[in-house]
């Protein structure tokens, strides 16, 4: 037993450093391409740019560490984002639109939430019809067009532009959220169910975790953080727009995946810099004038990999239980 931790920490720690090497590597290989690139400029730009996607891919973490799959909360995210548009076209406070926004988020992983948790319905069918419902009914705030009125004078431009100590507030939004999301899943009790869920779900419920709320919970969180991240968006735009959180699926799931494969559970850090490692590709690639679509490939290809690593690891581990529980029943 104490040899199988000693073990499973050196494959983390011979994973954390191939990775830090690769992120490394791509760094400086960019920043030699392209003067401007470690510019602290760019860098800042890079992390506000990575903030949209990190924070979406924050709540996915959530569910992705009780053994689900969330596939609606890109979609919901649009209906969140113009239901703050339509707000702000309302003449409503800035501040109550985000907030309304993000209670929208939250229900619509509520219905999902419920649908996976207590219904037992399977996670990915059925996140993609409510979120394909949530996506439709984003159309009824303006049957589709775009929602300018009130965006200049509203000030809601200002949780996209605006700066404190000269750090972007997106960005700041960010780190304030993971450092909430590391307190609690990575160190707290309260956390650590998550992650017994997604081990081993029977024995969490016989542990006394009450399973089907913490799922619940998880993709609550989910809805609500891609909320978060489609309104920024929104505000970018300055225009409320349909389609505005549609981009997120592919970006937050390689996020997660690729932190997975680096340390082997899915992690608020791990999450980070998974987010913090395709953004930062696809700013290299853009600065080199590289066709967007190039950086896309990339990013789904980084996203293989990664889920590949996982499996392999998976693999390796479950036949070396085998292979464990066979000699000792031998040995009997």
């Amino acid at each position: 037993m104490e040899q199988a931790k000693k073990k499973r920490i050196s494959d983390e720690v011979f994973t954390i450093i191939i990775f830090s090497v690769l992120f490394l590597a791509v760094f400086f290989t960019f920043a030699m391409l392209n003067k401007n690139f470690a510019s602290v400029i760019n860098i800042l730009n890079i992390l506000k740019h990575v903030s949209v996607v990190a924070i979406a891919a924050l709540g996915l973490t959530f569910v992705i560490a009780v053994d689900h799959a969330d596939i609606s909360f890109y979609m919901s995210s649009c209906f969140s984002a113009m239901l703050m548009a339509w707000l702000i076209a309302k003449g409503w406070h800035p501040v109550v639109c985000i907030l309304a926004g993000i209670v929208a988020g939250c229900c619509w992983g509520l219905v999902s939430g419920i649908a996976v948790g207590k219904f037992k319905l399977p996670d990915k069918i059925s996140t993609i019809a409510i979120g394909s419902i949530a996506f439709g009914a984003a159309y009824l705030f303006s049957d589709g067009a775009f929602i300018y009125t009130n965006f200049p004078s509203s000030g809601i431009t200002s949780l996209n532009n605006a700066r404190i100590v000269g750090i972007p507030l997106p960005v700041i939004i960010m780190l304030a959220l993971y450092f909430l999301a590391y307190m609690v899943l990575e160190r707290s009790k309260y956390g650590r169910q998550f992650y017994a869920i997604g081990a081993n779900r029977k024995a969490a419920f016989f542990s006394g975790i009450n399973v089907n709320k913490v799922i619940v919970i998880s993709f609550v969180i989910c809805g609500g953080m891609a909320a978060m991240a489609a309104m920024i968006t929104t505000a970018a735009q300055g225009n409320g727009n349909v389609k505005s959180g549609l981009t997120l699926l592919m970006p937050c799931f390689s996020a997660v995946f690729i932190g997975n494969a680096v340390f082997r559970k899915p992690s608020v850090i791990g999450t980070f810099l998974g987010a913090v490692f395709t953004s930062m590709v696809q700013n290299g690639f853009t600065l080199m004038s590289v066709p967007f679509y190039i950086s896309d490939l990339v990013v789904a290809l980084l996203l293989i990999v990664a889920i590949l690593s996982s499996k392999f690891e998976l693999s390796s581990v479950g036949k070396k239980s085998a292979a464990a529980k066979g000699k000792a029943v031998a040995a009997q």
